[in-house]
């Protein structure tokens, strides 16, 4: 995980940005920091998200960002598989 990672793509793919505005929703519903500054680096919450707490949900989010740009393009694997967390965002 890195502060900006994702941030390109959230700017430039309305799939991306609807995935991860959905996962800032629901962070929002739990959390008084949003998970997009985590992520992005913005209103100085940056460094939080070497902080398992926002890394976890963080990583999780762009994962599923991610799958849902492939998908938009029609790019859907027969197989998935993920170590951790990404066993959970591969299910």
């Amino acid at each position: 995980q890195w502060v900006g990672m994702g941030e390109a793509l959230y700017e430039s793919e309305p799939v991306v940005r609807a995935v991860l505005d959905r996962c800032e929703d629901v962070m929002r519903e739990q959390r008084d920091v949003s998970l997009l500054d985590v992520m992005f680096g913005r209103a100085g919450h940056g460094d939080l998200l070497d902080e398992a707490a926002w890394t976890q949900p963080a990583i999780y989010a762009l994962e599923c960002a991610l799958t849902a740009l492939w998908a938009s393009v029609g790019i859907e694997p027969e197989v998935v598989v993920g170590h951790s967390l990404g066993e959970i965002a591969a299910a």
